[in-house]
């Protein structure tokens, strides 16, 4: 999919106005005012069947089937960069997805990891896991690549390349439910910040 931008639009009742002849897969418009009031980049993925959610997932006013402006980044307090792709695997998350999958490669990026107010983790330094897929991330696990462990609180670390073959990320955590086992978690993404909010 090739990413287009296109010039910045008020908030996201004007993105969700747009007909089907003004959005384009893979095109994304930057709202000025998102649900939280602040900038944040939207990309329209044709084939997204997620339900709407007037934040991370808008669904267009005129209800098609298939089609939504996803979120892919947003001004965060703290943050910085933001990077297009989308949150994915949401099977079971309340909100946001247990991964993201990147639209474009980068090198050395920067990335805070947060932990939400309504999820638990088993305390220790390495009870966060960040890990980097080949392929679209599965329960077999095939595909994941190990890239940082960091501490129950959080913590920015950096990844030193993703491309085209290494495009996916998701994390895993002690959970205490499940006697400090490592567990997928679901998380959402706000400029450079990944927010853990959940197990599912």
């Amino acid at each position: 999919m090739t990413i287009q931008t296109g010039y910045a639009i008020a908030d996201i009742a004007a993105l969700k106005a747009l007909t089907s002849t003004q959005r384009t897969d893979g095109y994304s418009r930057l709202v000025k005012s998102d649900a939280s009031g602040r900038p944040a980049w939207y990309t329209f993925v044709s084939a997204s069947t997620t339900q709407g959610d007037d934040n991370l997932v808008l669904m267009p006013n005129d209800n098609p089937s298939n089609g939504r402006w996803l979120k892919s980044g947003g001004a965060a307090s703290g943050g910085g960069l933001n990077f297009a792709g989308e949150i994915i695997c949401n099977s079971g998350c309340d909100i946001g997805g247990k991964a993201f999958e990147f639209y474009a490669p980068h090198s050395n990026l920067e990335i805070e990891i947060q932990v939400g107010f309504g999820i638990s983790i088993t305390s220790g330094s390495a009870s966060i896991q960040i890990f980097g897929w080949s392929q679209e991330p599965n329960t077999s696990l095939n595909g994941r690549q190990f890239i940082a462990a960091v501490a129950h609180t959080g913590a920015k670390i950096i990844i030193p390349n993703l491309d085209s073959t290494h495009k996916w990320l998701s994390i895993f955590a002690k959970n205490p439910s499940k006697s400090g086992q490592y567990d997928g978690v679901c998380f959402t993404v706000s400029g450079n910040v990944i927010t853990l909010i959940g197990f599912s």
